[in-house]
């Protein structure tokens, strides 16, 4: 009977060992208690390519009630501890901290304890370095955010940093958002929220690591003191009384333990929106003896709450300043399609970009008018308004750019949208512009706005409208090429470049002030020569095709080895390397466009040589007609003649299509690097 009760609460005992275990991965330790093992390790437990990883990323949100000052209600406090182990110079770099906080007209987050350390292994024992106040600096980042920044102090090879802090924040909306997977691996990473009964919040979790969710309750109070002062008799009296509500917090506790980095790869616009990461929405608030406050509830609500703006719906029907241009356009006789475009372009020249991204316009649409600059909203509002007056159907839809994220439908959300673009539906089309770059042009929107779905802001049947392939990157090349008797290769290239192609390349020749020194450094490298008397048509056009010529001279191309020459005919491939290199990969392909690619290589061989060895044909297609790619290779007397072409005819590909457009790639690298062989007669 005791050997029973023994070996019963010895199994208890493991149990209870292993439950207290499981809840102590990686758990913090009292601030400033280094471990100087973890100052010892060279490499990371659950990645040893990693050149810094958090040791413990902790993170707790509360409401507490404010009575100071007389200045009443909840406020929200973010607390945050966390350690990184620094491996080598390459980890450097997470030793640069930034903490946002948010601020508005009606006031700002404050941040109230700073701690910051870095410890460093000495002589057999810890030496800390304490991060100086004074190196501290504060940063305007964005219309609502200020960032607070410094870089730690003292950092090695070897070295941990250790932060906490606290954020106090009235801004009931802004509940911390909490990241577990980050660029670098994290061991341990926990968060704690605890919500009065009184606010409703909507949770969205995203990414694909798991983490773990306990939900709860507890009891909590608020008390509040008063003094009453009473007059009896000309003598004053005052007297303290106190009173306490009682309330319910609802509890949160998420974790994980041994977080991956989040796979580099191209080809993704933003790797914050597959993160596993929790983040909140206020959707209603209901006090004690008050009514139910709805907040971003719906997206019908959403469009009213625009509409309604002083800021976004109401300026639209302030037009007074638009009367000129708007007798002007309509006296030229142009109607619809020429109509449009020249409205769209009286705007870009008008209105120049301040470089703000927003929903609303700053002050009026009249004073970014009069002034000849403004936000996105101030630009193409203007251009919303002038539309309308000339007779059409014209609406804003407002969008988040590919840096801010997608937007989720199931989520209603006003805060996720960061920018504004202008819709015309005219003869059952849709045309949409953004007239903050000069060189976009109608249905070609800058890439910032390529990001899957924007909403129309107006009385229209489908509310959602696809921001993706309305145009493609067109690149069409054509390549004489000359081989003479000495192995010199003399060449001549002709390249057209359309839509996305053109679009892009006008931007990258935006940023220079010397074209075709661009130019020539940018085509050379891609050939790997130097490239000579170049033409250049079409820069100045607006959506006009950007056409370039040059030629060059080289003579390090071909190999020859015993009487016979090896070189690769495809002088300018499409991709040098395959971008898709994961085993798996759990988040979409996201192309900003579909893709169209046609070379043509003409060959002429000196009458000395004679071909061997050609490349054979091949055609590879993505399932369901997604993707295309063609070579060929033939000779006629002595010219070669090499066809190649690639087309994505998508911009998004589903984690289950990876597989196939890997191998779709691989093909086309293969066959780009296979060799033409000649002989010497």
């Amino acid at each position: 009977m005791k050997t029973t009760k023994l070996i019963n609460y010895l199994l208890l005992s493991v149990i209870v060992l292993s439950i207290t275990a499981a809840h102590s991965i990686g758990a913090p330790t009292k601030f400033g208690k280094i471990d100087i093992e973890n100052l010892k390790k060279n490499s990371c437990p659950i990645d040893s390519n990693a050149h810094a990883y958090y040791i413990f990323d902790i993170g707790e949100s509360e409401f507490k009630y404010n009575t100071a000052n007389g200045d009443e209600g909840f406020q929200i406090v973010f607390t945050r501890h966390f350690r990184i182990k620094i491996l080598d110079n390459q980890g450097f770099s997470f030793g640069n901290i930034k903490i946002p906080l948010y601020q508005s007209n009606s006031g700002e987050e404050n941040i109230g304890t700073l701690k910051a350390y870095t410890y460093n292994l000495g002589k057999g024992k810890v030496e800390k370095e304490k991060l100086d106040r004074k190196d501290v600096l504060y940063e305007q980042t964005s219309e609502n955010w200020e960032t607070q920044k410094f870089a730690m102090p003292n950092i090695k090879a070897g070295s941990i940093i250790e932060i906490e802090y606290t954020i106090t924040s009235d801004f009931l909306f802004n509940l911390q958002e909490w990241y577990f997977q980050k660029s670098i691996p994290v061991i341990h990473s926990e968060y704690k929220v605890c919500i009065p009964e009184y606010f409703n919040y909507n949770q969205t979790e995203t990414g694909y690591f798991p983490v773990n969710r306990e939900v709860g309750s507890r009891p909590n109070s608020v008390t509040f003191n008063s003094m009453i002062r009473s007059t009896n008799n000309r003598v004053t009296s005052s007297k303290s009384s106190s009173s306490t509500i009682n309330y319910i917090e609802n509890t949160y506790h998420f974790r994980a333990d041994n977080i991956t980095p989040f796979p580099k790869e191209k080809y993704l616009k933003t790797e914050d929106n597959y993160l596993s990461k929790i983040t909140f929405e206020l959707q209603s608030t209901r006090f004690p003896n008050s009514p139910l406050k709805y907040y971003t509830t719906s997206w019908e609500e959403i469009d009213k709450n625009l509409n309604d703006s002083e800021y976004f719906g109401k300026t639209l029907s302030r037009n007074n300043h638009l009367k000129d241009e708007i007798a002007l356009l309509k006296s030229s006789g142009e109607i619809d399609e020429a109509l449009l475009n020249s409205a769209f372009n009286h705007i870009k020249k008008k209105i120049s970009w301040n470089g703000k991204r927003t929903k609303y316009v700053e002050f009026s649409l009249s004073k970014a008018y009069k002034n000849g600059e403004g936000n996105c909203a101030d630009i193409n509002l203007n251009l919303v308004a002038l539309l309308r007056e000339l007779g059409f159907n014209s609406y804003p839809i407002i969008l988040s750019t590919q840096d801010n994220g997608i937007i989720h439908p199931a989520h209603p959300s006003l805060s996720s949208f960061n920018y504004v673009i202008a819709l015309v539906e005219l003869n059952g089309k849709n045309y949409l512009m953004d007239a903050t770059s000069p060189i976009s042009t109608i249905n070609l929107i800058p890439t910032r706005c390529l990001n899957d779905k924007g909403r129309i802001i107006g009385d229209v049947a489908e509310k959602w409208i696809n921001l993706m392939d309305y145009k493609s990157y067109t690149v069409k090349a054509t390549y004489q090429i000359t081989i003479d008797s000495t192995l010199i290769l003399n060449g001549a290239i002709k390249k057209r470049l359309d839509d996305y192609g053109a679009y892009n390349y006008k931007v990258k020749l935006e940023e220079t002030n010397d074209a075709l020194a661009f130019i020539s450094k940018d085509e050379g490298k891609n050939l790997g020569v130097e490239v000579t008397d170049i033409e250049v048509e079409g820069l100045e056009n607006q959506g006009k095709s950007l056409n370039i010529k040059y030629k060059f001279t080289e003579g390090k191309m071909l190999n020859n080895a015993g009487g016979m020459i090896y070189f690769t005919p495809v002088l300018d491939p499409f991709f040098s390397e395959n971008p898709f290199k994961l085993e798996k990969r759990e988040f979409p392909v996201e192309f900003n466009h579909p893709y169209q690619f046609l070379n043509i290589y003409n060959y002429f061989l000196p009458e000395n040589m004679e071909v061997t060895e050609l490349p054979k044909p091949i055609a590879v297609t993505l399932p369901e007609n997604n993707g295309m790619f063609y070579y060929n290779i033939q000779q006629i007397a002595n010219i070669l003649t090499i066809t190649s072409t690639m087309r994505i005819n998508k911009s998004l590909f589903l984690p289950n299509e990876y597989e196939y457009l890997k191998s779709f790639f691989q093909h086309i690298i293969d066959k780009q690097n296979e060799l033409v062989v000649l002989k010497k007669i």
